[in-house]
């Protein structure tokens, strides 16, 4: 494979490529740019369904077949409903490394190791904000489209904002 190609992650357990594309051979930057408009897109596409969310209305970073914006990129052995972590949050699930860096690497698959954890808890925010997405239940005719948000936009944007300034360079 050159480096130039995505590399396709299986994101359904299945066996079957899944949707989660990660460019093989980019800088940290661009390997955080790239996730961050995965992630918006993946969920402006379909907010209603792809959100990863309980019966009750409970966030799990896995829930039948949907993931959360962190639990797509998680190991596939943790990409299950009884995980024993899935409903805790990105801050729980970060450890200290033995060199005192603060990651959630241990539950993430190996080609997005090495990103600062403050990215992932930015992009699980942004994810999670109710604000952000225009879902089925609160689409009106005279607002705006099913999908991202004008606040969701405005998030996003100050992602890509931190990445671009090295915020997230550690």
């Amino acid at each position: 494979m050159n480096n130039k190609e995505p590399l396709h992650l299986d994101n359904t357990g299945t066996g079957k490529v899944g949707s989660i594309r990660v460019t093989t051979g980019l800088s940290i930057k661009n390997k955080m740019l790239e996730i961050l408009k995965d992630t918006r897109d993946h969920y402006a596409a379909d907010p209603d369904n792809r959100r990863s969310i309980t019966e009750d209305g409970e966030c799990m970073y896995t829930w039948g077949k949907a993931h959360c914006a962190v639990g797509r990129y998680l190991k596939p052995e943790y990409q299950c409903e009884d995980w024993e972590d899935n409903n805790r949050s990105v801050n729980d699930l970060c450890q200290n490394t033995d060199d005192g860096e603060w990651n959630i690497d241990w539950a993430l698959r190996d080609e997005v190791h090495g990103l600062d954890a403050n990215f992932w808890r930015n992009l699980q925010d942004f994810h999670d904000s109710k604000s952000a997405w225009i879902t089925k239940d609160d689409y009106n005719k005279d607002d705006e489209p099913i999908g991202l948000s004008l606040i969701g936009k405005d998030d996003y944007r100050v992602i890509e904002r931190k990445i671009n300034m090295g915020d997230y360079d550690g």
